[in-house]
């Protein structure tokens, strides 16, 4: 009799079990997907692309009461376009079958701070904060202060990737 510890047990392939066109359905059906997403991201990139042209002519015309956050408005909104088209260009890499590369999300993600930092300061503007800590230092400086550190984590972290990533994908 067989000894059971020298008895090899074969288990079958995963991609055994599954029909040949199954993975070839999922592949398609993934960059249909992807294809969908990539084109809603640059159409909502055309619309706010056209919102702020139209807060732009405000600005220019001075039919803006408020001309400080009708500006953030405007830089909020280019900000935004830039974060989508990003995300868009991910989609699209993912469309051509390149591998992901984590160099646009830093930039995505850094692009976000920058509009945090910017909301920020227009309501400090605004509302000149919330003192505390006796007084000297607002809780709108607190986090400004915590996004500078968060900044340069991801500046850091882009630079270091640079040296690591091709720049071009073929």
């Amino acid at each position: 009799m067989d000894d059971p510890s020298k008895v090899e047990h074969e288990l079958p392939s995963p991609r055994a079990a599954l029909p040949r066109w199954m993975p070839l359905a999922l592949l398609w059906a993934e960059r249909l997907v992807f294809f969908v997403v990539g084109v809603l991201l640059f159409l909502a990139a055309l619309a706010l692309a056209g919102r702020s042209v139209q807060v732009l002519i405000q600005l220019f015309n001075g039919s803006v009461t408020d001309t400080v956050s009708s500006t953030a408005q405007f830089l909020d909104m280019v900000l935004l376009i830039l974060m989508i088209v990003e995300i868009a260009y991910t989609v699209s890499l993912s469309l051509r079958g390149a591998m992901l590369r984590a160099q646009p999300f830093l930039i995505v993600g850094l692009i976000a701070v920058i509009r945090r930092v910017l909301v920020l300061t227009v309501q400090e503007v605004r509302d000149r904060g919330t003192l505390i800590a006796g007084g000297y230092i607002s809780r709108p400086n607190i986090e400004l202060a915590v996004l500078a550190a968060v900044v340069m984590v991801f500046v850091i972290a882009i630079y270091l990737l640079r040296n690591k990533e091709p720049l071009h994908e073929e």
